[in-house]
This record gives structure tokens, C-alpha cells and sequence, in this order.
């Protein structure tokens, strides 16, 4: 009866270890459930940092694998409890860490977020110089139009000098053209040594007839005429001598019987005078020049005179 009241002591106290192992188990399947839960939830950024997340995962489908053979085993020995022990404590120690692989996966998430926001940064930055460069850019393109318009003013002008520049030259030729086809025009003529020339009551008209130059033949020393070959710009010069003793002598000079110039001298030492001037005129085709001498006035013919 003692034997059988120590066998079924013995037996109660393994059946109280067995409860408390059962509870035990109870616990570790919380503890599991708690560490799946949280496994789950950190499953995304394990996966994303941790290349070792698959040797956890293999880890846990282990210690469920071995969670449901100690529900089938529950009156297994002693020495499997031991397992169990052993397996939960190493089930603890995977947990721990696993726990301080998630504290070092956040910190490097933290890490990876100031990164990021300092990349966004870098990146705004960036945004805001590409902005500045197509704003440039714009400016440039708008510089280049406005230089293309330029350009194509300037071309436009260029065309418009051109096309003077060859008027002006086709002008030039026919200028040139113009002054090698127009005649020459030039003659010098005097008075020869043979006595006087004195008008008598009217106006004489004074010829010199010493032809020295004729130049274009346009001065006759028949009539004293000087008629314009062609129009232009003439200039005369003429020179006249006398010995003037208690007299005067004139010269008119006229164009187209108009007076143009009138030119005097009066003496009384008997000494060489003279009388000389010059004019430029305007004259067009067919204009005459020509000088005469006051009624009563003579001149000279032995001192040479010129025109």
C-alpha cells in the first residue's frame, strides 16, 4: 500500500510538472504568437534591409513545427521538457535577437530617412537650379530671336546698301562716262603790240586776238565770245595795261548782255596801270561772255593784254 501511495505521489507530482509544462507551453505559444504578430510587423523592413530574414522566418516555421509536436507529445519524458526548456530558451534568446536586429533595423531606417530627406533636399535644390537653367535658357532663346531679328535687319539693310552701293557705282561709270565724253574746256588770248584800242561815243566791244590756248575752240578772237560748250562751272580771269596820263580806262564784263563786273582805273603820273580781277560763273549750253570798254576810253595794244 506504501509502494502504491509513493507510485501515485509520484505520479500526481508528474502530473502537476506535466500542468505546469502544459502551462508553460501555454505561455510560449503567447509568447509565439506575440513574436509572430511582431515578426509580421517588421516583416516589410526586414525584408527591405536585412537579407537575413529568411533564416529567421526558417527559424520560426522551426519552433512552430517543434510548438505543435510538443502538443502532440504532452505526456512525453522528462527529457523532452528539458528539450522543451532548452528550445524555449533558445527561442528566447533568437527573440532578443531578433529585438535588437529590429532596433538596429530602425536605427538604420532613421539612417535611411535622413538620407532621404537630405536626397529630397539635394533634389529641391536641384529642381530650383533646372528651374534657374530653363529660365536661362528661355532668356537665351529669347536673346537669339531678338538677335535672328537683328540679323535679319541688318541683312535687310545690307540688301538696301548694296543696291546703292551699285546705283552709286552705275553712277560713278556714268559719270566717269559723262566727264571722259564731255569736252575740254580751257583758252588763254591777248592783244598784240600794235597801238591803241579806243572806243569811240558807244561802247566797244573788246576782242582779244592773240589766240594763245582754245582749248574746245569755244572763244572767238573775231567777236570776243566765249560761248559755254557745255553746262557748268566756268572761271575768267583777265589783265589789262595803260599808261593813264589825266585819264581812266574801263572794262565791263557781261553775260548774255547782262553787266556782271565792272572794274576802273583813273591816273595822272603817265605810269603802267592796270586793271585785273577774275569771277566764277554758272553757266548752262550755249551762255556768251564777253568785255567791252566805255565810250571815249582806249587801251593800250602795245603792252600785250590778256584774257
Amino acid at each position: 500500500a506504501a509502494a502504491a501511495a509513493a507510485e501515485v505521489s509520484a505520479q500526481l507530482d508528474i502530473s502537476a510538472e506535466l500542468r505546469e509544462l502544459r502551462d508553460m507551453v501555454g505561455e510560449l505559444r503567447v509568447t509565439l504568437s506575440f513574436t509572430r504578430d511582431e515578426l509580421q510587423n517588421t516583416k516589410y523592413l526586414l525584408n527591405k534591409i536585412e537579407g537575413e530574414n529568411d533564416a529567421v522566418k526558417q527559424r520560426l516555421v522551426a519552433s512552430e513545427t517543434k510548438v505543435e509536436s510538443l502538443e502532440r507529445v504532452t505526456l512525453a519524458q522528462e527529457a523532452e521538457v528539458v528539450n522543451l526548456r532548452k528550445e524555449a530558451a533558445a527561442q528566447t534568446a533568437d527573440l532578443g535577437s531578433v529585438t535588437e536586429r529590429v532596433a538596429v533595423t530602425e536605427n538604420d531606417m532613421e539612417h535611411v530617412q535622413k538620407d532621404t530627406a537630405a536626397k529630397h533636399t539635394d533634389l529641391t535644390t536641384m529642381k530650383t537650379e533646372v528651374e534657374n537653367m530653363k529660365m536661362e535658357l528661355s532668356a537665351s532663346e529669347t536673346e537669339v530671336e531678338k538677335l535672328k531679328l537683328e540679323q535679319a535687319a541688318q541683312e535687310t539693310e545690307l540688301v538696301v546698301l548694296k543696291t546703292r552701293l551699285s546705283s552709286t557705282e552705275t553712277e560713278v561709270v556714268n559719270l566717269e562716262k559723262e566727264i571722259t565724253e564731255k569736252p575740254k574746256v580751257a583758252f588763254s588770248a591777248g592783244l598784240y603790240n600794235s597801238g591803241y584800242i579806243q572806243a569811240d561815243n558807244t561802247d566797244l566791244n573788246l576782242v582779244f586776238t592773240k589766240t594763245i590756248t582754245n582749248v574746245g575752240q569755244a572763244y572767238s578772237n573775231i567777236t570776243g565770245f566765249f560761248t559755254a560748250p557745255v553746262k557748268g562751272v566756268y572761271y575768267f580771269r583777265f589783265t589789262v595795261m595803260d599808261l593813264l596820263s589825266s585819264r581812266s580806262m574801263t572794262i565791263r564784263m557781261y553775260k548774255n548782255g547782262e553787266q556782271v563786273m565792272w572794274l576802273g582805273e583813273y591816273d595822272t603820273d603817265g605810269a603802267r596801270s592796270y586793271l585785273s580781277s577774275g569771277v566764277t560763273l554758272q553757266l548752262e549750253v550755249g551762255d556768251e561772255i564777253y568785255k567791252n570798254q566805255f565810250p571815249d576810253i582806249k587801251l593800250s595794244e602795245r603792252h600785250r593784254q590778256f584774257l
